[in-house]
């Protein structure tokens, strides 16, 4: 009686071989959306071996939900991303085996027979968390003023733009504080551009520490500031304004900059106004400019308020 081995074609092997290689995480499904491969960086990918998966695993659990799946399955069917039946460079989010998110790059190609019935599909999972971390990071740095590390003057006309809209759209209250610090300039002048920095270090570390999580402080331009009150009124804005000044005041005394030979005193000039029926950004920054100025004209080291007539 003789007995016979079954060897895998040198051609399916040396494609195992190479689908193992692939730097990209590749899943493959029956119609019914079963996983029927599995390779190893899918495995690491997701956090799950693949004797665990294969024949159990649904890939709407990989995709998190039956509705993603569908979103997807959907986008196979059309030529709305490469052509019909396949998918090239869909964006989208898988989860891991403790249901964290991954954002990836998916392509994928429907399998069929050789009549054309369908048969599942095999998709190529492209890790996007490291590119996604060097974006944001990237967009942070870009929004962001290096000295101070408060938001600068590009994403301040957004963020009051689109602040703007919302107090707008749902009638709710917007306030808006400027300042600058009085005699910045004859600090800079008297004791250079490192003492000067210093100080617009430290307002920005005043600000963070001082604002509730839903404010935002942005630095303006040069020693001028702004600072973002959604959900706030006159009033509170005008005492937020107020703590802060003080606060400022109480970090450098009299003689912040002082070396016994006429100290001079930083300080702040602010203006804090309430958003009327303003359209404009530019309006709105322009009224918080005009009550700023009227402070440093009463000689500065404190608020002014332009309220609703």
């Amino acid at each position: 009686m003789s007995s016979k081995t079954t060897e895998m074609p040198a051609d399916n092997a040396v494609m195992a071989e190479l689908i193992e290689l692939c730097p990209d995480a590749i899943i493959g499904i029956d119609r019914r959306g079963t996983v029927t491969f599995f390779n190893n960086k899918a495995a690491k990918l997701i956090g799950r071996p693949a004797a665990q998966v294969i024949g159990s695993l649904h890939i709407s659990d990989v995709y998190g939900s039956l509705e993603t799946a569908r979103q997807i399955k959907a986008g196979l069917y059309s030529d709305e991303y490469g052509g019909t039946d396949r998918l090239e460079g869909y964006e989208t989010t898988i989860v891991d085996s403790s249901g964290a998110e991954i954002p990836i790059r998916l392509s994928a190609t429907l399998l069929k027979s050789t009549v054309g019935k369908e048969l599942g599909s095999v998709g190529f999972f492209h890790d996007l968390t490291d590119r996604k971390a060097l974006e944001k990071k990237l967009r942070q740095l870009s929004i962001t003023d290096g000295l101070t590390g408060l938001s600068n003057q590009r994403h301040f006309y957004q963020c009051l733009s689109d602040e703007m809209a919302r107090a707008r759209r749902y009638e709710r209250p917007l306030s808006l504080i400027c300042f600058d610090l009085d005699h910045f300039k004859e600090c800079n002048d008297r004791f250079g551009h490192l003492e000067g920095d210093n100080i617009l270090r430290q307002v920005g570390d005043l600000l963070r520490s001082r604002l509730r999580q839903s404010d935002a402080a942005f630095r303006y331009g040069g020693d001028e500031f702004f600072i973002l009150l959604p959900e706030t009124g006159i009033d509170r804005a005008c005492n937020t304004a107020e703590k802060i000044r003080t606060s400022f005041n109480r970090r450098w005394p009299h003689a912040t900059c002082g070396d016994g030979e006429g100290d001079l005193r930083v300080s702040l000039s602010v203006g804090v106004v309430e958003r009327r029926d303003e359209v404009d950004p530019e309006n709105l920054i322009k009224r918080a400019d005009l009550a700023m100025y009227e402070a440093k004209k009463e000689g500065g080291d404190c608020v002014r308020v332009e309220r609703k007539d």
